[in-house]
């Protein structure tokens, strides 16, 4: 579940998401109580993550998987 939600996240959050895929998504969260959760985890790990924003990471810049990863979450 965490999974799917976490496509869900990305994909509401692409300039291209079309009304189709966002009826589809609420449809998904209707299904079970447990994706609404997921869904909802997800969207605490996002909130989390915008304190990181504000941090100095040029640290980070020795371990490239992790600086590929804040860079293309925005964290850069």
């Amino acid at each position: 579940l965490a999974d799917r939600a976490i496509e869900w996240f990305v994909r509401l959050r692409a300039e291209d998401v079309t009304e189709t895929e966002r009826g589809t998504f609420f449809e998904w969260l209707r299904e079970a109580r447990e994706h609404q959760q997921a869904f909802m985890e997800i969207l605490r790990l996002w909130e989390d993550m915008s304190v990181v924003r504000g941090m100095d990471f040029d640290e980070l810049r020795r371990f490239p998987q992790i600086w590929e990863l804040k860079r293309k979450v925005g964290l850069s």
